[in-house]
């Protein structure tokens, strides 16, 4: 919606764009719910909020009682203009109002104006915690389409699994590049997807992993977590936006070889142990039977948990990662365009902690993606064991 566009949901409450003077009010909204735990910084980082609020891409969204003067609601839409996608996030509502469905009311009107008035993304995504199967519902109510799971993803009161769910443009989905073949570890993964949204083409052939020889001598790396440096330093190795896809993920960290064969660029965050890889300077292949020792540093450093973006048909790179057993979490259909066509991605996870999914609450519908996980995962981790009868 329109900056000072205001939309009557019911009776005394309306719907509009926050404004900067509704920062304090929402920091009291998520405290509310979260107590001190909320993990983004869009609940408890003025500048960050401010930010979001005055971004002219982006869209927050709430839910205000005019006549208790109250704060009811928030979601937020973060905007990519360049790649056409967006992030749902940041629902939340007041103890008072639950039960109203305004969390499917802003999601509704968030993603209708993006998507259907003014095709200004091809897809919208979100990820939802498992503490309750009540946020996952909200996006599953709104046509959001389950795409897989991230275990053990973030480091709270304890490790969480996280969920990943995204909404398309239907013309985007007729679009979708083949994959023709892709590792047979990725299977499982392709046909759960296959169950909620239906590719136009013949499914891949899936080619039996080879375990990839080291193509190198061993690797060691310096961990440098400088914000400023680091994306200064990106900025000027990286010059097209498409080898460094990785949406509203902004590099902090720099994991630098010894010997200046490669760099990698990352962003973590320290209070949660969570790192995404956004890119290299050379392809994750030309690392394979090098990356183990690179692992064990970055858990020693605190990080609990790795994911990486791939393109489905990147074969080597993607058993260079199966190879320190990195597991495919989820697919994204039709994330990236280029040159016309729309490429599948697959999100390729690595817990550095044993799985736990103990008090986890989710949907049905995930059920596939958690069950290709766990198998591949116990293949990985107890199908390898050696057992000798000296007899």
């Amino acid at each position: 919606m329109k900056h000072g566009e205001v939309i009557k949901i019911e009776n005394h409450i309306i719907l509009r764009r926050a404004k900067v003077a509704d920062i304090q009010d929402l920091l009291t909204l998520y405290f509310t719910i979260y107590g001190s735990n909320y993990p983004l910084a869009l609940g408890n980082d003025r500048i960050a909020m401010q930010k979001i609020i005055q971004d002219k891409d982006s869209i927050w969204l709430v839910a205000w009682d005019t006549e208790k003067n109250l704060l009811c609601a928030s979601a937020v839409f973060e905007v990519d203009t360049v790649f056409k996608i967006a992030r749902a996030e940041g629902f939340v509502t007041h103890p008072y109002y639950q039960g109203k469905k305004l969390a499917s009311t802003l999601l509704n009107h968030g993603s209708d104006y993006l998507m259907n008035d003014h095709k200004i993304v091809h897809s919208i995504y979100a990820t939802t915690r498992t503490l309750s199967v009540g946020p996952q519902l909200v996006f599953i109510k709104n046509k959001f389409k389950p795409l897989g799971i991230f275990p053990n993803a973030h480091r709270l009161a304890n490790y969480e699994t996280l969920t990943l769910m995204a909404k398309h443009d239907p013309e985007v989905l007729k679009k979708r590049q083949r994959v023709i073949e892709v590792p047979e570890a990725l299977g499982p993964i392709f046909k759960a997807s296959e169950k909620y949204i239906k590719s136009p083409h013949p499914p891949p052939k899936l080619l039996k992993m080879v375990r990839p020889k080291p193509s190198g001598e061993h690797l060691e790396f310096e961990i440098i977590l400088a914000p400023d440096f680091v994306k200064r330093r990106f900025a000027q190795t990286f010059k097209d936006p498409f080898d460094v896809f990785f949406p509203f993920h902004e590099p902090n960290l720099l994991l630098a070889s010894k010997n200046g064969e490669v760099d990698i660029y990352g962003y973590l965050s320290k209070s949660d142990g969570y790192c995404a890889l956004i890119t290299a300077t050379q392809p994750f292949y030309s690392m394979a039977g090098r990356l183990r020792p690179l692992l064990q540093q970055l858990h020693d450093y605190g990080v609990s948990y790795v994911e990486i973006l791939m393109a489905m048909d990147s074969i080597l790179s993607l058993e260079a990662l199966l190879d320190v057993n990195f597991l495919p979490s989820a697919i994204y259909p039709a994330m990236l365009e280029y040159e016309g066509k729309f490429m599948d991605l697959v999100l390729m996870s690595r817990s550095m902690e044993p799985l736990n999914f103990r008090g986890m609450q989710i949907e049905k519908s995930f059920i596939p993606y958690i069950d290709q996980y766990i198998d591949l995962w116990k293949m990985m981790h107890l199908e390898v064991l050696g057992v000798f009868d000296d007899k």
